[in-house]
């Protein structure tokens, strides 16, 4: 660290010069020495060096290979040099697309902020003196699962990749230069960074659903909610750049988008790391770790601030007629905008309430689900006829709006009428037109067209997990339910459905004691078997429940174990209706981003 810390200075000097007369290749060397770090700490974890502190309070010698590696991001220290890492990465790939000297220097700047950071709060190379008996205190066990060897990674490079549409905004803003070439740049950037960000939040949705046995697939935690804001501000922006390409406008909108979206990104990460905010997600570290991160975000925030002030007058005013794609795209973009501050400020109230009125608030559910879908049925319904609007023009593409609305009511109605409940038939009603539409529109344009393909693809996926969220929300139902131990009896879940204790096993492994529970799930001559488990971890003794699931096409049964005791074993178990087309729909929407990506020019 100390060594690329050097090549900065030396770059920023111009002191390289002397040594390498190319500016390409001396900016190569600062992303490749700020990338060795990380590598060595990979290494320290794979070969368990005990003498390093950060090695011996995350990792066990006995865990997995894979766990052992997956410990370098479950550690503070470990994620900010993986921060560090991508942010490198970042502009290593970067650099062959655009090799602009100024462009870089803000990369490789705020990537020297969090070396620097690093080295005064939170060095992962720390050495202790480690006892040779000692095998390591272990990693977190509820972070021991599969998914958590992906999930951290890919929600970062989603995360650091919005730092290219920063630096590129704060370019142009800088040198007044707003080529529709580099909005290209910052659309593809944001692109890939909405990929990312899509993936890892999809990916740690499902983590939390099958491995902390809460029931549910969203629960507004902290810092669930702090990965979404980046995502909805990312949406908007690609929105925005869409206007700013093809007719010149909103480029205001985009340029601040870019700025406020990585803003947030590292603000999120502060707050994970601020020890601020209780959430199974945070980690729970100094404080003053927190005030170092805080400063950058300052930082940062105040260059923003600067460039927004200075820039302003350069800016005429946008103009368009009310009816057309651009009004929509642009009210669009105000509804994104308002979720993400409906999501940041119920985030962050409860520290506030705290801090100056030395109140505890909890904001739960509740609100989220009352403030955020009022935003966002209106965002569904521009998502369906938005791009049905021609561009600057009065004039819509078909005439067919209308029958798709009143259709769509009458779906509505008559699902209400079978199901008697409200927000189901809501939900119909506002995603009905985008099925009616991504249904015209899908297969008349693909293969020709993969933008558009990909546009309605993904606007069908939204259209789905709404639908399928609903139906798993308003209709799903569970139960807690005894066994005695050696019981063979039946417990009827209702009229159709029955469950049976096969056997409770202990079952050893290299890190930890498997205590599984096999339930047999009976229901209209189908059988299910669901084998949810508690698990006791070395060296820590920290018990974690397992699910147990059983999948009856779009459905499932989802177990998991309350208690165990002596004579017997508690469970709770929920049936949980089109909860895989919640997940197949998200599996949808991130391969409709990836067509965006990969569409050729």
């Amino acid at each position: 660290m100390y060594t690329s810390i050097f090549a900065v200075l030396l770059f920023y000097t111009d002191v390289y010069k002397k040594i390498i007369n190319s500016h390409v290749k001396f900016i190569n060397i600062i992303y490749l020495l700020s990338i060795v770090p990380f590598f060595l700490l990979v290494l320290g974890f794979g070969i368990s060096d005990l003498s390093i502190i950060n090695v011996f309070q995350n990792s066990y010698v006995d865990d997995p290979f894979l766990f052992k590696i997956t410990s370098v991001w479950g550690s503070h220290e470990g994620s900010i040099l993986l921060w560090i890492f991508l942010i490198n990465i970042y502009g290593i790939i970067f650099l062959r697309k655009n090799t602009d000297k100024q462009i870089h220097k803000q990369i490789i700047f705020i990537s020297s902020l969090f070396i620097i950071y690093l080295v005064i709060s939170s060095n992962p190379f720390e050495n202790v003196n480690a006892n040779s008996i000692e095998q390591g205190m272990g990693l977190n066990p509820i972070l021991q699962n599969a998914l958590f060897v992906i999930h951290p990674p890919t929600l970062f490079l989603g995360y650091i990749g919005l730092l290219i549409p920063f630096v590129l905004s704060s370019h142009i803003l800088i040198t007044k230069n707003f080529s529709e070439d580099l909005f290209t740049q910052m659309l593809y950037w944001s692109k890939i960074s909405w990929f990312f960000l899509t993936l890892g939040i999809v990916l740690g949705s499902y983590w939390a659903y099958s491995e902390l046995g809460w029931g549910g697939w969203w629960f507004w935690d902290p810092v669930e909610n702090i990965s979404l804001i980046p995502w909805l501000l990312n949406t908007a922006l690609i929105h925005s750049l869409q206007v700013s390409i093809k007719n010149n406008q909103l480029k205001l909108w985009s340029l601040n988008l870019a700025l406020y979206g990585f803003i947030a990104s590292v603000f999120g990460t502060f707050l994970v790391r601020s020890n601020l905010i209780v959430s199974v997600h945070s980690f729970a570290t100094d404080p003053l770790r927190g005030l170092f991160l805080i400063i950058i975000i300052g930082y940062l925030f105040l260059v923003t601030i600067r460039l927004n002030l200075k820039s302003a007058k350069y800016f005429n005013q946008d103009t368009f007629n009310l009816i057309s794609k651009e009004s929509f795209l642009l009210m669009n973009n105000i509804f994104f905008i308002a979720a993400a501050l409906t999501v940041f400020i119920g985030t962050i109230y409860p520290l506030f309430s705290e801090l100056f009125f030395q109140s505890s608030v909890s904001i739960g559910a509740p609100y989220y689900n009352f403030s955020f879908n009022l935003l966002l049925a209106p965002i569904i319904l521009l998502m369906a006829f938005a791009p049905q609007i021609n561009w600057s023009k009065h004039e819509r593409k078909n005439n067919n709006s209308l029958y798709i609305i009143l259709f769509s009511l009458i779906l509505g109605l008559v699902f209400y009428y079978f199901l008697s409940n409200f927000y189901f038939a809501f939900s119909v009603f506002l995603t009905a037109p985008i099925f009616l539409k991504s249904g015209m529109m899908l297969f008349k344009v693909f293969p020709k067209n993969k933008e558009f393909a990909s546009q309605w693809l993904g606007h069908l996926s939204i259209g789905l997990f709404i639908i399928a969220a609903i139906f798993t929300e308003q209709f799903d139902y569970e139960k807690n339910i005894s066994f005695k131990k050696d019981d063979t009896s039946q417990i009827f879940l209702d009229s159709e459905t029955e469950v049976v204790l096969k056997n409770i096993q202990d079952i050893d492994f290299q890190n930890h004691q498997k205590i599984l529970v096999s339930l047999s799930v009976l229901q209209n001559g189908n059988e299910y078997i669901l084998s949810p488990s508690k698990n006791i971890y070395q060296p820590s003794g920290q018990v974690t429940n397992e699910v147990g699931t059983a999948n009856d096409l779009l459905h499932q049964f989802y177990a998991t174990i309350s208690t165990i005791e002596s004579d017997q074993v508690n469970l709770n178990i929920v049936f949980k209706p089109l909860i895989n087309l919640l997940w197949i729909s998200a599996i949808m929407l991130i391969f409709s981003i990836f067509l965006s990506v990969i569409k050729r020019k």
